[in-house]
């Protein structure tokens, strides 16, 4: 496989079709006001000139503020599962708008969605919830170290599992350390040492070294946390047997398994991963889909532990947890997504599967190198000669260049997708085989101008 000079992609995303002007103009006021001119920096990651900033959505389509429309595929990093502004949704948070938002007391809508998501989810028989992935991992995995004495969790290399310090390591390495023990650096600065020091990693999909770092740790590790399907180092599926493995090891080494749904849950199936894989964790953390657009988390498990939360026990609270306005919304969601069978959810898949078949077909006429991997709902296309990627340092080998050539000729053709190749694609039950013949489209001429440069 041939590797694109990084000048060859910086020439070619700065001769883009469409014109960004007004986005450009924003993010350098944005500069003044906003450190790095952005909340949250994966805005801005991977874009060679500026972001583009968006106006409106609607289904699978949104337009940015210099009029230019695109079918959308990152779909709020997976949270729109239902599309842009359903119909639904929007009604429902307007309606409670006008009767409560938010009041510092329960609120009956509290009840019905966490009896809808206990409904649901074979992993959570009770639910708490919270605002953010990354509240809901950081209260999960303070509620593993409560519940078992210990201080240490397990993670795996290349996971990342929200903002908190304790899940900050080993996110992105560059300079990888021997299997046996991965390299384990902060992500970020500003975590102290001794944080570090309760935070194992180990390598995704490695059931023999993971047993083996387990049984080295076995007095100190609280729990395993893991993501069903790891996400955000493109889209890695788990290894036949590797979760049931990961649920074995936990038992074994007394540990709690937490499984990170925050992507997966509602995705890639109704019931989540214990639906879709069969392995049922101790803990389980849900958020973007849950919501379809409303800021929502939510922590759940087995009942004899999540009955620990209580006063003068495990700590739980904010201020805006199980807010009205977010509740009214992801009830409006689920709701959608229950209806006739879970029809959405096999609309999402279908229509994802015609997507990454017609991804392969397109590379290959191309003579590209390709490999679509995950599932419908939830896939990433990787520059790699690969027959399959298991891990981050696999992940890491693939060509990023070649991913922001084909991005950027996407974007051209209307189609918007994350430029970083260690994002994903997600599709929603708004995208119909319409959407997925154009993006197919789009996608033919990016492989061919990918294929042109390699050349």
């Amino acid at each position: 496989m041939t590797l694109l000079a990084h000048d060859e992609v910086t020439r070619l995303t700065q001769e883009k079709g469409i014109q960004t002007s007004k986005s450009r103009e924003l993010y350098q006021e944005a500069t003044k006001l906003l450190p790095s001119g952005v909340s949250s920096l994966q805005r801005l990651s991977g874009f060679v000139d500026h972001p583009i900033y968006m106006k409106k959505g609607w289904g699978s389509h949104i337009v940015d503020v210099d009029g230019n429309q695109y079918t959308d595929l990152l779909m709020g990093f997976g949270t729109l599962i239902n599309g842009h502004s359903h119909p639904r949704i929007v009604q429902a948070i307007s309606a409670q708008a006008q009767e409560l938002s938010v009041c510092g007391a329960p609120a009956e809508l509290e009840v019905e969605v966490a009896r809808k998501v206990t409904g649901i989810a074979p992993g959570a028989q009770m639910v708490a919830f919270c605002n953010s992935g990354t509240e809901a991992t950081m209260n999960a995995l303070r509620i593993a170290r409560a519940v078992t004495g210990k201080s240490k969790i397990l993670k795996f290399e290349g996971a990342y599992h929200g903002q908190h310090d304790y899940v900050l390591f080993s996110v992105e390495p560059i300079q990888p350390g021997l299997e046996i023990s991965p390299f384990k650096s902060p992500y970020q600065p500003g975590i102290p040492d001794e944080v570090e020091r309760t935070v194992v990693v180990a390598p995704w999909n490695d059931t023999a070294i993971l047993e083996k770092i387990m049984r080295r740790n076995r007095d100190s590790i609280a729990a395993i946390i893991t993501e069903p399907i790891m996400a955000n180092s493109g889209v890695i599926m788990p290894e036949p047997g590797f979760l049931q493995s990961l649920r074995e090891l936990a038992d074994k080494y007394e540990a709690l398994l937490i499984f990170d749904e925050v992507l997966t849950g509602f995705r890639i199936a109704l019931g989540g991963a214990p639906q879709y894989f069969g392995v049922t964790p101790d803990l389980v953390t849900f958020g973007k889909a849950l919501g379809g657009g409303v800021p929502i988390a939510a922590v759940g498990g087995k009942r004899e532990i999540m009955e620990m939360i209580a006063p003068g026990k495990i700590g739980f609270g904010g201020t805006y947890n199980a807010n009205p306005l977010s509740l009214a919304g992801a009830k409006a969601n689920l709701q959608i997504l229950e209806e006739d069978g879970g029809a959405a959810i096999s609309r999402i898949r279908a229509t994802g599967e015609l997507i990454m078949k017609g991804l392969e077909e397109l590379a290959d006429d191309a003579g590209l190198d390709v490999l679509v991997q995950g599932v419908g709902s939830l896939f990433q296309i990787f520059f790699t000669n690969q027959e399959k990627i298991r891990n981050y340092r696999e992940a890491a080998r693939s060509d990023p260049h070649s991913f922001q050539v084909f991005q950027q000729s996407l974007l051209q053709n209307g189609v918007y997708l994350h430029p970083d190749h260690m994002e994903r694609w997600t599709i929603s039950s708004a995208h119909s085989p319409e959407d997925a013949e154009m993006v197919l489209g789009a996608a033919a001429d990016g492989f061919r101008k990918v294929a042109s440069l390699q050349a």
